[in-house]
């Protein structure tokens, strides 16, 4: 994906030419609520190159979703079934799974990470879970990370990798996906479970979401493939990792710091009911998920994206937007990039409007960290087709 404010630029000079274009390929089923500005939809498809997507949208008791399949050299196929990798989507699964830990007392969100970690003692000094949670644990994403997880090493060498550290804990706010890679170790540590039965145990099945941590399980034709638009050489889909065939049959607390950041896979429904939890202040139809505090915890800004991204603000393992060109209110949720895809999952606040936009690639452009591509189906959606509904 294209970093800094150059390569955007470029990247964005470049995608109506050199990007491919789902113009005549792409197919629609609708269900639910007909969408009232069906066409414009169709443009903001075009204009970012989405290649296959799912998108719902919430309104009170009204829903619509539209899932759009790609035809030609290379189909994507999607329904209601279908699977989406959801990337760093997975932030706001993770971030409640440990919330429903520490209300049962198996961790506390402000005790040091390293209590929680196996054999961490002196390695990541000053840093608490919750530093982790918000990224302001001070720590980088670096390659060699990347490296060491896919060696089978343990996250030890990674942190000792130079550079990993470039800031005091609790200091300032940077984006690491390592960070919240080491919530997956100390989610095994407190429950001595495999990461991926945890997290279906502590939030998937209890909010009735489809989906998985362990790509391994899953039957690759159901997963929506993903792929770059626009990129130097074309590569093959990714349905499922390199990591992801990696079954998690057992913990590993220090090696398995590779799923928590961004290796769920789910749907556009599940992902709804996970938004309407929050919009119930912890509550999912009739049943408590979480108490209200917890939810308002997570909710609350913990740290600010700063000048590149003003409008940006940062939760517990959730992105918060304030921006009145998208919503009067603020916009509580995440957006996912891996692999070409540019996910989107947020629920606007006091309304409890939602919406949820999950592809198999697309436009990875950017307006500050907001992906440009979320940010227009967020505008689009929340100023134009559900004001329509009513």
């Amino acid at each position: 994906m294209p970093h800094g404010k150059l390569n955007n630029g470029i990247y964005r000079a470049l995608l109506p030419v050199m990007a491919p274009s789902p113009r005549g390929h792409m197919m629609h089923d609708l269900s639910g609520l007909p969408l009232t500005d069906l066409q414009g939809y169709v443009r903001l498809l075009l204009r970012h190159h989405v290649l296959g997507a799912s998108l719902l949208l919430r309104d009170g008791d009204r829903q619509a979703a539209v899932f759009t399949s790609l035809t030609g050299d290379a189909p994507k196929a999607s329904s209601e079934k279908t699977l989406f990798r959801a990337a760093s989507l997975t932030k706001m699964v993770t971030a409640l799974c440990i919330l429903r830990l520490r209300e049962a007392g198996k961790l506390d969100t402000d005790a040091p990470a390293a209590a929680f970690l196996p054999d961490a003692e002196g390695l990541l000094p000053g840093v608490t879970i919750r530093h982790l949670l918000s990224h302001t644990s001070g720590l980088r994403d670096l390659p060699a990370q990347d490296r060491a997880l896919m060696r089978g090493d343990t996250f030890h060498a990674a942190l000792r990798e130079n550079g990993c550290t470039a800031a005091k804990p609790g200091e300032t706010f940077a984006y690491c996906n390592f960070g919240f890679g080491l919530l997956g170790c100390v989610i095994e540590t407190v429950t001595g479970q495999p990461v991926s039965d945890a997290v279906r145990e502590q939030v998937l099945q209890p909010l009735g979401m489809r989906g998985t941590l362990d790509g391994s399980t899953l039957d690759e034709k159901d997963i929506m493939p993903i792929n770059r638009v626009l990129t130097r050489r074309r590569q093959p889909d990714v349905r499922v990792t390199e990591l992801g065939r990696r079954p998690l049959t057992a913990p590993d607390p220090a090696r398995h710091f590779g799923h928590t950041a961004g290796a769920l896979y789910t749907d556009a429904a599940s992902l709804s009911r996970l938004l309407a939890m929050l919009a119930g202040r912890g509550v999912l139809d009739g049943e408590r998920f979480l108490p209200e505090a917890a939810v308002a915890d997570m909710t609350r800004e913990h740290a600010v994206y700063g000048q590149e991204s003003p409008t940006l603000s940062y939760g517990l393992g959730l992105l918060i937007i304030r921006d009145r060109r998208l919503s009067e209110h603020r916009l509580l949720g995440h957006q996912g990039f891996a692999y070409g895809c540019a996910d989107g999952a947020f629920l606007e606040e006091d309304t409890g409007r939602r919406v949820v936009f999950l592809n198999g690639g697309c436009s990875e452009a950017r307006s500050g960290r907001l992906g440009v591509a979320n940010r227009d189906v967020l505008r689009w959606a929340m100023r134009k087709e559900m004001p329509a509904w009513k």
